[in-house]
């Protein structure tokens, strides 16, 4: 083991030891390296539960890819709040393709509704667990707090979102350009690239948060000439949410600094 993965791999153990079970992180390298904690337990999915949509949208065979270019139309009655623009805009007629580029880029709510109505939430759910997702689940809309008080809950482990950021990046049957250039250019910054995203550096970080009341998530796929690592950090109950926000960022300066210091040594 390299002192840049044994510095690593302490970041890691710091963070977790720290929070226990109010946290769950996968990792996993092109290099081999690897850590895990926590990873195969499912949590309240906040909006990462957007990233297996997403997986179903583009990957599921059986779906003509002509159904991204069709248009929905929509009413005031399902705008909802929360994140994302359309409840700002008043255009009603929007590209499926274009809703799912604002449900990753501005992790927009109601994009996100369109498209499960679009879709179905039952193939959905069905589709993603024959992928291997087992640890999925999608059973309701986003702010959708009648389902919630029946107890109808999206939850996702870090392991399944991972799975989902790995699929994308994928060498041999990668996702089209654009989605890639919806997580780069994502609005939600402050989480697992906050501490560098405004820095000059070498590492590109693509990836997609979810938060809720005490809930901060963040999936990434962090490159630096031609090193990579896919990351999921969750957080669940952490009652200070600067301490969850500050272990989530250092986590990600960690991994930047790895791989930067991996790509050094090649040259």
């Amino acid at each position: 083991m390299t002192d840049a993965s044994t510095e690593l791999r302490k970041v890691f153990r710091s963070v977790t030891n720290e929070f226990r079970d109010h946290i769950a992180v996968e990792a996993i390298g092109s290099d081999g390296a690897s850590f895990g904690y926590n990873e195969n337990i499912p949590m309240l999915s906040a909006s990462l539960i957007k990233l297996p949509i997403l997986f179903y949208a583009f990957k599921n065979p059986h779906l003509n890819p002509s159904q991204l270019q069709q248009t929905v139309r929509f009413d005031e009655e399902q705008i909802v709040g929360g994140s994302g623009v359309l409840q700002l805009l008043s255009g009603r007629e929007w590209m499926v393709k274009d809703l799912l580029g604002l449900m990753i880029s501005v992790s927009d709510n109601t994009a996100t509704n369109l498209i499960m109505d679009f879709f179905g939430i039952d193939q959905i759910q069905k589709w993603v667990a024959d992928q291997g997702l087992t640890e999925t689940k999608i059973e309701r809309k986003m702010m959708d707090e009648d389902a919630q008080r029946k107890g109808r809950t999206n939850r996702i482990s870090a392991h399944d979102a991972n799975s989902v950021i790995r699929h994308i990046f994928s060498k041999t049957d990668p996702f089209p350009d654009e989605v890639k250039f919806w997580m780069l250019h994502q609005q939600f910054r402050d989480k697992l690239p906050g501490l560098f995203d405004e820095k000059t550096q070498p590492v590109s970080v693509y990836n997609k948060t979810g938060e809720m009341e005490e809930i901060d998530h963040d999936a990434a796929y962090f490159t630096c000439n031609g090193h990579s690592m896919a990351v999921t950090v969750m957080t669940s109950g952490i009652k200070n949410r600067q301490k969850a926000l500050m272990a989530i960022q250092n986590i990600g300066d960690a991994i930047a600094n790895y791989l930067i210091q991996q790509s050094e040594k090649n040259e």
